[in-house]
């Protein structure tokens, strides 16, 4: 014993070591986060090839919209005061120049202009948006209110929506976890183990990734390193919550501690190593996705998760021998001690007396929630409500729409020779508000304003019809671009991604439950309840949204993030149930297998759905709507997993179906 507990300090001495080196040579992930140029757009979109040209010829230029607004009519020393911001705003750096004097409005309240931005790679926009916004708020006539929107207004506004909450997200995140420890440990002790071994595993995990990201060996982008910290901090907790219940449940059969943390782990690290992989597989299939922001949070959240896996498998085990039985005081486990399960006795109970009762039911409740279906608009949130506060880019959209009509801008690029007949194409293509050829170039660009709102149905149809036109006399020779085209690809690359992705995550996921249970028809079951269940969570989420919370529509990519993450979980917690009923049917029938799994394992399942559903409603303290919406989404669908399917579906199936559950694998007991 005296020479296990040495090994299991240097264990622990070896990951504190690796740790410290870790937190040294590593960064914060924001750091290494990518939010300009093509980041948030799919590989070979033709918004991003033109953004490449751009890139290649003049670079890019971003729009900014700077507004003047009063509530009454424009006074004369309005326009003037504009007119001296534009020459101030030509000196600022990476302003190329304005594009037009002030416009008034019709009505006669509001002004508007628009400032020409550098989009070079590089360029960062929220300190230009910044200097425009002082620039315009000092020095004007009382009651004049000015706001700076457009591509660059709303991009300032969404960086540094990351910027202002990292520390919050993750200061929170550990909050949520000590919390749910203490929680189910009631004990002033043993929660220190796993919050020791949860936050090395962050650590060394985000370092990696850090260090992936500087060596340009995988690029974060979009909110990538928000969602990696929520999804460490819940899947080590979760690994933690696991490998603690079984050793606690050994020390109630054996006085000698090393044997009991060797029974645990026997099968413990097995069922956390299937976990991990299944979750690795499942997000990791991200990255064959063409949307640059998917692959980021694939290749970011597969590493993270193999690398905690690491952690808890060897950490952990460590920190357990050395605290031994004492840690769990004052409810210090004994051997011959009856495990407090009385709740999830009386779950097993029901489910072992009425199975078909429990899955009929369960499957029915799911299926009612699948009716909020119908309320599902995905077809893009508009700039104007993408974030939940009032930033100054949405109070600009907000103007603009009160005193102009609805406007989104397009760039065409079209090669010189063919130019002209692209820029009469687009003329008299339906929707267009202006057309103004730029200077001659190998690409020249000719800027498009369309008659509708950017990121709404019908902005994107008259993308489309833009596409149509211009192609029909230039072909190839003509690229369309811009940011209201930008919304349009991001959109039509998240439906083709979810063609690839679906059915890639199912099959590898289905793999991996097919080897590690030695079965086909207990995988076919467990995936058509995480199905079942995911399309019941997002039917409730969509009528929560929509009626309730105020957000109408949701962006296209929503549902496959959703899909990925719910599945993966979904999945994870099924293999911590299933894992343990194959354990026990190598000694009993089937039936009881489930029903000894069920009460051994309802209260650590729960315990880690609590913690998953808690760390991803973390993401609401984020300002952005789509964030907000996925937070809200996995933090309900967790739930729903925990307490109805793992709960009675998934074990009411099992006992139904008995042997037959293992089939074509020999039959147990």
């Amino acid at each position: 014993m005296a020479v296990a507990r040495r090994i299991a300090a240097g264990v622990v001495l070896g990951w504190v070591a690796v740790a410290a080196v870790a937190l040294l040579a590593g960064g914060p992930l924001d750091d290494v986060r990518v939010t300009s140029g093509t980041s948030m757009l799919a590989r070979g979109a033709e918004s991003a090839r033109v953004l490449d040209l751009l890139a290649k010829q003049d670079g890019r230029v971003v729009p900014a919209l700077v507004i003047y607004e009063r509530d009454g009519p424009l006074q004369a020393g309005d326009l003037k005061a504009a007119r001296k911001d534009l020459r101030r705003f030509t000196a600022v750096p990476n302003v190329l120049g304005t594009a037009s004097d002030p416009i008034p409005s019709a009505d006669g309240r509001a002004l508007q202009t628009t400032v020409l931005v550098s989009g070079k790679p590089g360029v960062l926009v929220s300190p230009v948006a910044e200097e425009l916004r002082r620039i315009a708020a000092e020095g004007g006539p009382p009651g004049l209110v000015t706001y700076v929107s457009g591509a660059v207004g709303a991009a300032a506004d969404y960086v540094d929506s990351f910027g202002h909450v990292d520390g919050t997200l993750l200061a929170l995140s550990v909050g949520v976890v000590l919390l749910v420890l203490l929680a189910v440990y009631r004990s002033p002790v043993l929660w220190v183990i796993p919050m020791l071994a949860v936050v090395v595993a962050y650590i060394c995990s985000a370092a990696a990734v850090y260090a992936l990201a500087r060596a340009g060996v995988m690029t974060l982008r979009a909110a990538t390193p928000e969602i990696f910290t929520v999804l460490v901090f819940g899947v080590a907790t979760d690994y933690a919550l696991l490998l603690v219940a079984r050793y606690r449940e050994r020390l109630r059969v054996t006085a000698d501690e090393r044997a009991a943390l060797k029974d645990a782990l026997s099968g413990g690290i097995r069922t956390v190593v299937a976990s991990a992989l299944t979750v690795a597989g499942g997000v990791g299939c991200l990255v064959v996705a063409d949307t640059n922001a998917l692959r980021s949070i694939g290749a970011a959240a597969a590493a993270g998760i193999v690398i905690t896996m690491v952690v808890m498998v060897t950490l952990l085990p460590a920190l357990m021998l050395l605290g031994g039985r004492r840690a769990f005081w004052p409810s210090v486990p004994r051997p011959g001690e009856a495990a407090r399960d009385g709740l999830w006795r009386g779950v097993a109970g029901f489910v072992g007396q009425r199975p078909r009762l429990s899955w009929a039911g369960s499957a029915l409740l799911l299926t009612l929630l699948c009716l909020g279906l119908t309320t599902l608009d995905a077809s893009g949130i508009p700039p104007s409500a993408l974030f939940t506060m009032r930033t100054d880019s949405v109070a600009g959209y907000d103007a603009l729409k009160r005193h102009y009509p609805a406007s989104a801008p397009v760039v065409v690029l079209a090669r010189q020779d063919r130019s002209a007949a692209v820029a009469e194409a687009a003329r008299r293509s339906e929707g267009v508000v202006s057309v103004r050829p730029g200077p001659p170039a190998r690409w020249r660009g000719i800027d498009v304003v369309l008659a509708a709102e950017p990121n709404t149905p019908e902005a994107q149809r008259l993308v489309e019809q833009l596409r149509a036109s211009v192609r029909g006399v230039a072909g190839g020779a003509a690229l369309i671009g811009g940011f209201t085209s930008e919304l349009l690809d991001v959109k039509n690359a998240a439906v083709d991604d979810a063609y690839l992705v679906v059915p890639l995550i199912l099959l590898v996921v289905g793999l991996i439950l097919v080897v590690l249970l030695r079965s086909v028809v207990a995988p076919l079951l467990l995936m058509g309840t995480v199905v079942l269940s995911f399309a019941a969570t997002l039917g409730l989420c969509s009528a929560l949204f929509t009626q309730f919370l105020g957000y109408p529509v949701m962006d296209a990519s929503f549902a496959l993030y959703a899909f990925v993450f719910l599945i993966a979980f979904g999945i994870d917690y099924n293999i911590f149930l299933m894992a343990r009923v194959r354990e026990e049917s190598m000694r009993l029938d089937t039936r009881e297998a489930t029903l000894h799994a069920l009460r051994a394992t309802g209260g650590v399942i729960t315990a880690a759905g609590v913690v998953l559903a808690a760390a991803f409603f973390v993401l609401t303290v984020l300002p952005l709507v789509p964030i907000v919406q996925l937070g809200l989404l996995v933090a309900v669908g967790v739930v729903i997993d925990t307490v109805v399917v793992r709960s009675f579906l998934v074990p009411a199936l099992a006992h139904h179906l008995g042997r037959v559950i293992w089939w074509p694998a020999r039959a147990t007991p």
